[in-house]
């Protein structure tokens, strides 16, 4: 063996390793770029999540301050309506009795049935002194519906 033989030895390890190296590095590269991608859509989509949720939680506080308005005006009204009493001689002649109508069995025939439960919803009671989320509550039995 002379020394070309040895050069030429020496130079194709070196280029293997060269060939080897950029293989490795194209290989690593390409899941570095689908990583980063997937980074890039996750950050994407948690941003557009975050500004949603802060919309949404702008749009419930706006609902909260309007219905604690609404309650406000409700409650001047029934006040209002409770310390407002018609002098008698306002009200008029006494009102006779009649005697039943054909319309009044219908219209009991047609009263409101009880609310029947149904496929998972139970109704609940609703006590609004209680309450102080501004929300009626809603309640789901998943031993019923499923």
């Amino acid at each position: 063996m002379d020394i070309g033989h040895t050069w030429m030895i020496a130079a194709s390890a070196a280029a293997g390793l060269v060939a080897a190296g950029a293989g490795v590095s194209w290989w690593w590269n390409t899941r570095l770029g689908k990583a980063r991608r997937l980074i890039e859509q996750l950050k994407a989509s948690r941003d557009l999540l975050n500004q949603q949720n802060s919309q949404a939680r702008r749009q419930i506080e706006q609902l909260q301050l309007e219905l604690g308005e609404l309650r406000i005006i409700a409650e001047r009204v029934r006040r209002r309506a409770a310390n407002t009493v018609s002098p008698p001689d306002t009200l008029g002649p006494p009102l006779e009795p009649r005697g039943a109508s054909p319309l009044a069995t219908q219209v009991v025939a047609l009263a409101p049935r009880a609310p029947q439960a149904s496929a998972g919803f139970v109704p609940t009671s609703y006590d609004e002194a209680d309450d102080k989320s501004g929300f009626a509550p809603t309640q789901f039995d998943r031993s019923r519906g499923r």
